[in-house]
């Protein structure tokens, strides 16, 4: 069985509020609203994976492993962060780190990544351990000892046994990871680029080439199952995920500042060739490093794009979605948990997580309710958990305009 993986990136990424210009100081960068969107599907897609892996499965591997393979869109949010950090940020570090924009930009992600990240994990204590007997005893994936790794956002770096509580959100800790370190590599491209790129792009390629194939990485539920040669990996190297991901989004942002880039990849019929790319990766389970390539590309392509694939990302629904999204990510678990302690839906066969399944059609109902009662339960945390205390963390500590 797969690990559970669970995008988020956050991804998550950081994306204002409105669609108006971004200001840093008094410098302000174009609002990349086709972004947001793809931000909003990507975190539906990861929802509904991890509705197939804890409640009911609906599509069969055998007849299509899309589903099955969408952990990789939380490689597509990291792309997306380090692409937008680069289109925000880069020039705060052009040619030194000095301390005022460095304490601004870390507010400015701490803010973005870590109040919603405590107030769901803390909620999901709270429910586990005080208002259920789902916590006597515990189960594998909610043990007291995790608490504190998830709460300093070091679950992703192998303290843990296994992805646990609020399990998306290791992608959070790998997040963080690569905030870490955005400064020094923003500064090392602005100061060096041709050198800096060319080590840049070696480190990713080994990056997830270990991943795949090189680390001793272990099915935390069963170890005597060999793990595919694949980049699911979690709570173990998920900090190297998150920043080779990340690392590819800046890369991709260099390519996006070249005209003749941004000319070539502009057209709808490259960005609908590349989502059936990826479709037809995902479908058949093909290597994910090509799948990561045409994220890379569709990145690229999607911020370039000014016909119907922009006006379709600027429809105010699919603005929604993506505002949303960080929160869609990160509450997915309080709908799924019910079924982490022994709830079954009708009409599911089979025992244990992954191994429930449903008949397409009524599964396919059940995670339509689901997904709209994600939304409903995502926009309420989005507007009164995530917005105000951005804004206060922000308006006490930080300096944005």
């Amino acid at each position: 069985m797969n690990q559970t993986a669970i995008p988020t990136f956050t991804t998550e990424e950081t994306l204002p509020l409105k669609t108006e210009p971004i200001k840093i100081n008094a410098h302000k960068v174009p609002y990349l609203s086709s972004l947001t969107a793809l931000r909003g599907i990507a975190a539906l897609l990861v929802a509904v994976f991890h509705f197939e892996m804890a409640v009911a499965r609906f599509v069969p591997a055998a007849s299509s492993m899309f589903f099955e393979k969408c952990y990789l869109m939380v490689d597509l949010f990291f792309i997306m962060s380090g692409f937008i950090m680069m289109h925000v940020y880069r020039d705060q570090f052009k040619d030194s780190i000095q301390v005022e924009p460095l304490k601004n930009f870390f507010v400015a992600r701490f803010a973005r990544v870590y109040p919603l990240h405590i107030f769901s994990l803390l909620l999901l204590v709270v429910i586990v351990r005080y208002l259920t007997d789902w916590g006597n005893p515990p189960i594998l994936l909610e043990q007291p000892s995790d608490i504190l790794p998830n709460i300093f956002l070091l679950h992703s770096f192998g303290l843990t046994n296994i992805y646990s509580w609020n399990i998306p959100s290791w992608s959070i800790s790998a997040e963080w990871a690569a905030y870490l370190l955005f400064p020094v590599i923003a500064l090392c491209i602005n100061k060096k680029r041709t050198i800096s790129v060319i080590i840049f792009l070696g480190l990713i390629v080994f990056a997830y080439y270990a991943i795949m194939y090189m680390l001793p990485r272990k099915n935390p539920i069963n170890p005597a199952i060999p793990v595919p040669h694949n980049l699911n990996t979690t709570f173990d190297y998920g900090y190297i995920r998150g920043i080779a991901g990340f690392t590819v989004g800046v890369l991709v942002y260099l390519l996006y500042e070249l005209k003749a880039f941004r000319k070539a990849f502009s057209s709808d019929f490259v960005s609908l060739i590349l989502i059936l790319g990826i479709v037809l990766c995902l479908h058949f389970a093909l290597n994910d490093g090509i799948t990561v390539l045409l994220f890379a590309a569709l990145v690229l392509s999607f911020t370039a794009n000014q016909g119907s694939i922009a006006k379709f990302c600027n429809l105010k629904f699919m603005q929604f979605l993506g505002n949303i999204s960080y929160s869609v990510y990160l509450m997915q678990i309080f709908l799924q948990e019910p079924f982490s302690h022994g709830a079954y839906l009708p009409g599911t066969v089979g025992v244990g997580r992954g191994k429930q399944n449903i008949d397409l059609f009524p599964g396919l109902m059940y995670c339509l309710v689901y997904l709209v009662l994600l939304i409903l339960i995502s926009y309420v945390t989005y507007r009164w958990v995530e917005g105000p205390s951005r804004r206060f963390i922000n308006r006490i500590w930080g300096k944005v305009n």
